[in-house]
């Protein structure tokens, strides 16, 4: 098989694979609640990712999501996107942040929607070379 096949199949599956775990993921009713960045990793292909961990209802569940470029380290704390039904489908949110300098009470179920005393810190979305800001909306 030549290589512009071997680009081209390598493209559909992904491209197939994005669209659905797209699918899956908003399959679920979100929650959201404050995580806290636990660490980076950076593989060899994929560009860096952040592990965090995140409390719903008294149990520390983790996850990990990629950083884009963000600036995004250990110990810094953000929104957190998860299942209502399956906490561990969770995406940490890096253009919402949460300063130290802000004391809010998170419930042990998380919120239904981002509160507005966070939504004044969200930062302009970087994923997807900024089209995002352009064509859905928040």
């Amino acid at each position: 098989m030549s290589d512009k096949k071997k680009f081209i199949i390598g493209l559909i599956f992904g491209i197939s694979g994005v669209f659905i775990w797209n699918v899956y993921y908003d399959s679920y009713e979100k929650m959201y609640t404050v995580g806290e960045i636990t660490g980076t990793s950076t593989g060899m292909k994929s560009g860096t990712s952040v592990q965090f961990q995140f409390m719903h209802n008294g149990k520390r569940i983790e996850g990990s999501s990629w950083k884009g470029s963000y600036a995004a380290k250990v110990g810094n704390r953000f929104i957190v996107e998860f299942g209502k039904d399956n906490q561990t489908v969770s995406s940490i949110l890096l253009y919402y942040p949460v300063p130290d300098s802000l004391k809010i009470d998170v419930p042990r179920k998380g919120w239904g929607e981002v509160p507005d005393e966070i939504k004044k810190y969200r930062l302009k979305r970087k994923e997807d070379f900024g089209f995002r800001e352009f064509f859905l909306i928040d």
